[in-house]
């Protein structure tokens, strides 16, 4: 989901010292991010087309192109590229902000349908949309919140689990809203329900009632 995974001195460099990471881990590996148009501008200015500059790290045509759209690469690589140049493109780590933020912090509705944040605050409920995390919402009534996942049953589905074992560390309530499926379960700790359940829900009550029954 987006979130990196520190230690304290990490958090303290970049907070405090203004020092950002360079390198971050993942499975394969120890990779760095590069700047995709200054690879690009590196690249033309050499006269150099996508398979040239290929040949020169020893990867595919295709594999430069992806770089230059902004995929990581190891360490190695970049190295080579930056000798091949003799000019930086290795871009520091933000740790607080992704490149790409596709959620804009709304939680996300079918066209066509009542919007799913509309009817719970109608309730008379609170709710705080997230990102970054496996469930669309924060929902508050009361002293309850409720960690809400909403989509089709095959995308809940497979976060239930995870928004449940986040709810039970968490002590708080789990739900999810099947956009295309009207059969009420549960899946361990999580509280699955279609849309049209929860819109013929009058009171707060009605689905805290629900959750906990």
């Amino acid at each position: 989901y987006g979130i990196f995974a520190i230690n304290y001195p990490t958090l303290h460099d970049y907070f405090v010292e203004n020092a950002p990471p360079l390198i971050y881990a993942s499975p394969g590996g120890l990779y760095v991010n590069i700047s995709g148009k200054r690879l690009r501008e590196l690249r033309e200015s050499s006269n150099l087309s996508l398979g040239d500059l290929g040949q020169i790290l020893g990867v595919s045509r295709r594999t430069v192109a992806k770089y230059e759209a902004g995929m990581g690469t190891t360490i190695e690589i970049a190295l080579r590229i930056e000798e091949a140049f003799d000019s930086g493109v290795v871009e520091p780590i933000d740790l607080v902000q992704s490149k790409s933020e596709q959620n804009t912090g709304e939680m996300q509705d079918i066209p066509g349908e009542i919007p799913i944040q509309a009817a719970i605050e109608e309730m008379g409920m609170h709710v705080q949309p997230m990102h970054r995390a496996p469930f669309q919402a924060l929902v508050r009534y009361d002293s309850h919140t409720i960690l809400t996942g909403y989509g089709s049953a095959q995308k809940v589905t497979r976060r239930a689990g995870i928004i449940g074992n986040i709810s039970q560390v968490t002590r708080t309530h789990a739900m999810c809203v099947m956009t295309d499926d009207h059969r009420q379960r549960r899946i361990g700790r999580t509280l699955m329900i279609s849309e049209d359940s929860l819109l013929s829900l009058d009171e707060p009550d009605d689905l805290i009632d629900l959750i906990l029954n």
